[in-house]
């Protein structure tokens, strides 16, 4: 998978570059607060403002999807599992459920951390573009 997205700020060794939602991705929702950017910090360095090609393993890209909606589910049915063994309330079997699912944030961020440590997990930079350069028009300058 492959983006343009602009510098905003440069760190030690690591820039952090912001992304303009695509177009498909328009209509789903599926972002909290229905964010129209993302920011994702990037090993390598370029100048503040400069527009960037970012690339990421597309199979990287479809393992962290699958994760990240699949430890929630799954840690959902195993809670209401674990509590129609416990309880006889389906209310309880279901505040169970949830709470599982509530610690799959816990989950996600700890294979989260393991994962920025490994290079093929990490996107690479391909190009930084000149000053004066024009962003393709789904960048949204």
């Amino acid at each position: 998978m492959r983006r343009t997205g602009k510098v905003i700020s440069q760190g030690e060794n690591e820039i952090q570059v912001s992304f303009q939602r695509p177009e498909a991705c328009a209509h789903c929702g599926a972002c909290v607060g229905h964010r129209e950017e993302t920011r994702v910090t990037i090993p390598g360095t370029a100048p503040v403002g400069r527009w960037v090609d970012v690339e990421m393993p597309e199979a990287q890209v479809l393992k962290a999807s699958v994760l990240a909606y699949a430890i929630p589910l799954v840690l959902l049915l195993l809670g209401v599992f674990l509590g129609s063994l416990i309880f006889k309330s389906e209310a309880l079997w279901g505040l169970c459920g949830i709470v599982l699912m509530g610690c799959s944030w816990f989950v996600l961020r700890f294979i989260d951390r393991r994962m920025k440590k490994m290079p093929r997990w990490q996107p690479k930079i391909l190009a930084v573009h000149d000053e004066g350069w024009d962003a393709p028009t789904d960048c949204g300058k």
